[in-house]
């Protein structure tokens, strides 16, 4: 792996060898905010620039190159480079992989190479000695011979990730038991070990959103132990998903009849995310209908 010294960029070039995870790398970059393209024609790329200077772009952007774009124009391209330079930042980022591991690549996905008229041992050795030029000039090489689809996340996001990038979003979400638990909850937490509200006449036809049912609930003494533990286990979680590469997460809390106690859950829980800096979104589905 090489990575030249990386600066916010206006435009960032993907390209490198067919079945590398070139396809991968615009989605990872798609999740940190970038504006994608992918297989511009090479006669448009004269375009470029000229539409960045007029505002007709928005930047930064992200261009996938296509290995069949490029066939016979790899010196243009490199001119197309050189020009944005003298007006914009641009990064060149080439994606390598060994030979045989393409080869299994290839054979698992039954995808014809782009060299179709040739055997495939031989479509990806033109293709290599095609593209040299652009691995010598690229600014950041990645062999992704041995490196997973996650890993490979966590690297482009440390190379590349910008200060307006898109955070974690969390959802939280109240639910029923009774009712079914949410069919996209990655984290199920079950409120019911706190005492019902519900039994409660001057509480029974309230939610955990009013105060006096947050005040019942704060009284209970397995409350404060058991949300320390959350706060706890909240930390490397987040860590973990954050660095996996995940966009986003759902925690859902659930109780009886979804009225009380994981409203009241997930109102805390919101709160304490909030003051940590987190993105969160928040969803009482038995209230909701």
């Amino acid at each position: 792996m090489r990575n030249g010294q990386n600066k916010t960029a206006d435009f960032i070039f993907i390209t490198g060898m067919s079945g590398a995870g070139r396809s991968t790398a615009l989605k990872v970059f798609e999740d940190l905010g970038y504006v994608v393209i992918d297989n511009l024609p090479q006669y448009l790329f004269s375009y470029i620039q000229s539409g960045a200077l007029a505002g007709k772009l928005q930047l930064p952007l992200v261009i996938g190159v296509d290995v069949r774009t490029l066939t016979q124009q790899v010196d243009s391209f490199l001119c197309t480079l050189k020009d944005l330079r003298q007006t914009y930042k641009v990064k060149l980022l080439y994606l390598e992989c060994q030979d045989d591991v393409l080869l299994k690549r290839y054979n698992i996905s039954r995808h014809r190479h782009p060299y179709g008229q040739k055997t495939l041992e031989e479509g990806i050795h033109y293709e290599r000695v095609s593209l040299a030029p652009l691995n010598e000039a690229a600014d950041h090489v990645i062999d992704t011979s041995l490196v997973s689809v996650i890993t490979l996340g966590r690297v482009l996001k440390n190379i590349f990730v910008r200060s307006t990038s898109p955070k974690l979003q969390i959802r939280l979400i109240s639910f029923s038991y009774r009712k079914g638990l949410p069919s996209d909850a990655d984290i199920v937490w079950d409120a019911r070990f706190l005492e019902n509200p519900h039994y409660e006449e001057s509480l029974k036809h309230l939610t955990g959103q009013d105060e006096f049912v947050a005040k019942f609930l704060l009284q209970d003494p397995l409350w404060h132990r058991i949300f320390h533990l959350l706060e706890e286990t909240l930390g490397p979680t987040l860590a973990g998903f954050k660095n996996s590469g995940r966009s986003y997460l759902t925690i859902a809390c659930g109780c009886t009849g979804g009225q009380h106690r994981s409203v009241f859950m997930v109102e805390q829980l919101a709160e304490f995310l909030e003051k940590n800096g987190e993105e969160v979104m928040v969803e009482h589905r038995e209230l909701s209908r």
